[in-house]
């Protein structure tokens, strides 16, 4: 157990957690590799996910990858009948669901097994309405644009969102995995829908 862990279980009350994965024809060893990583989440508090599939056109090589963990009774599948886009996508679910945190994970993202953990320990101060993760491309050795991309993704993990949190004001969080408080998002929820 990690010492976040042992923080976090301390709490008499720990907040549930609904995960949100929009995808749309997305790989399905990536989406896999998503959704074993989700599944083998080390989170004590109630933890459901919500895959959404964005009207796919490869739906027919999807689906089986949904299957696969449609026995987990934590995991419900929303499958769209058009595409509508990612944002369209994650209010579907965020309408569906009720827990008291909402993590927003890329299809093509695979999570530590602490992450829900210490993700959720970062919202236990109230002033806090998101929290997001350490992104590391792990393609980061393939080339010189898979090095940059990970270089990028260390910049506005540890130095942009730092600098910005110094001020009290983190202008967004990065979409691959970004926890936020389902107050401050339902506040929200509207404008986000129509933004241009």
């Amino acid at each position: 157990r990690s010492p976040a862990a042992d923080n976090l279980v301390s709490f008499d009350l720990l907040p549930s957690v609904d995960v949100i994965v929009p995808c749309f024809n997305e790989d399905p060893s990536a989406l896999s590799a998503c959704l074993a990583s989700i599944a083998s989440q080390q989170y004590a508090g109630k933890l459901r996910v919500y895959v959404v599939d964005d009207g796919s056109a490869n739906r027919d090589v999807v689906v089986p990858v949904h299957g696969a963990f449609a026995g987990d009774s934590r995991f419900n599948f929303i499958l769209l009948d058009k595409n509508v886009g990612k944002r369209k996508a994650q209010i579907v679910a965020i309408r569906r669901s009720s827990g008291d945190l909402v993590l927003n994970v890329d299809s093509d993202t695979t999570l530590a097994s602490d992450v829900v953990t210490k993700l959720a320990l970062k919202m236990q101060d109230s002033a806090v309405g998101a929290a997001m993760g350490q992104l590391v491309a792990s393609n980061r050795s393939d080339t010189w644009l898979t090095r940059l991309i990970d270089m990028e993704y260390w910049l506005a993990c540890n130095e942009e969102r730092a600098a910005q949190a110094r001020f009290g004001a983190v202008m967004c969080c990065c979409g691959p995995c970004a926890m936020y408080r389902r107050s401050a998002l339902l506040l929200l929820l509207d404008q986000y829908e129509t933004q241009l």
